[in-house]
């Protein structure tokens, strides 16, 4: 980060790297993104249909416009390590967990050996055009009646001392697809997250964007940019009036001793993981990756490992009894 930069994120709470991704990266991510899309599409039309039109697990819209996970679900085997991730989908979704066009900017906000978080994608068009609802703000959360996270336990946090950024919950969103002015997508209050007063009430929640407020700023972005915020910075996204559609990627990093998701990443389900990237995943502690807590996590993964395989002879068993 450079001067400038240092001076807008302590200012504003948000900064925008321009081209942080390549041409390649964006259609990378994009086609396999678009292969899920499809596949999503084809299991959701085997679905009984009320199941496709009442938002239960696994309708249309859970599956057309939210992908990946937040990490605060469990998979299929009933694992906290089995949330799904789109780092499953191998490629560039790979690169992204430690992107250099970004990674300086990371080193800065979070200090040595942060973690990556969790991860997912929204996408908004005009058939899901979603709306403002402004969450965060402030030194940990928004408040007691903040519409995301009223129960914040204060990951959420920055403060600037000694010349050095200290940041909980930190954003990147990489945009695959042009987001122009108007056409709605990320929106913050430049400057909440040093605010000592909970945004008020009737400005949290906005479903058109005549409701907005004057205090949000609507960030326009080109495809391969990234917006970089601390979640601190009261956010959220415009409703969409755009004639495409937006898709962003996010992945959410934190400190190594802080987490805001329950679940936690398992290194052996992602192919193609460098030492740095096996690092990053690591569960919170006080230590960061080293010789002990790496040991730890092996035998951690190990057991799992053997908990998984002993499910699947149980299940074979009940197969051949039935």
């Amino acid at each position: 980060m450079n001067e400038h930069e240092k001076y807008l994120f302590d200012l504003k709470g948000y900064l925008i790297v321009r081209n942080a991704l390549t041409p390649e990266q964006v259609h990378d991510l994009s086609e396999r993104l678009e292969h899920r899309r499809e596949e999503r599409r084809v299991a959701t039309s085997k679905l009984p249909d009320e199941e496709k039109h009442h938002g239960k697990k696994g309708s249309r819209v859970g599956v057309e416009y939210h992908m990946g996970s937040d990490r605060t679900i469990l998979g299929s085997s009933g694992t906290a390590w089995s949330s799904p991730s789109m780092l499953e989908w191998g490629g560039a979704y790979i690169d992204l967990i430690d992107l250099p066009t970004i990674a300086p900017y990371l080193d800065m906000l979070l200090g040595k050996d942060y973690r990556l978080d969790h991860d997912y994608i929204n996408i908004v068009n005009a058939k899901n055009p979603s709306q403002l609802y402004l969450h965060g703000g402030g030194q940990g959360a928004g408040g007691p009646t903040d519409l995301v996270g009223p129960t914040d336990g204060g990951q959420c946090y920055y403060r600037y001392s000694n010349g050095r950024f200290f940041n909980g919950l930190v954003a990147v969103a990489f945009e695959l697809s042009d987001v122009n002015p108007g056409d709605g997508g990320f929106a913050c209050v430049p400057g909440s997250h040093k605010v000592n007063v909970e945004l008020p009430s009737d400005w949290k929640l906005s479903k058109t964007q005549s409701d907005i407020p004057d205090c949000v700023d609507q960030v326009a972005v080109n495809a391969g940019d990234a917006i970089i915020f601390t979640e601190a910075c009261a956010h959220g996204t415009v409703p969409w009036q755009g004639a495409g559609e937006r898709r962003t990627i996010f992945y959410k990093y934190c400190p190594h001793a802080v987490a805001w998701s329950p679940g936690y990443y398992n290194e052996d389900h992602y192919e193609g993981l460098t030492e740095t990237q096996r690092g990053m995943l690591m569960p919170p502690s006080a230590f960061g990756p080293n010789e002990h807590t790496t040991a730890l996590w092996e035998k951690a993964r190990e057991e799992q490992a053997e908990l998984q395989s002993l499910r699947q002879e149980v299940e074979m068993l009940r197969q051949q009894i039935s």
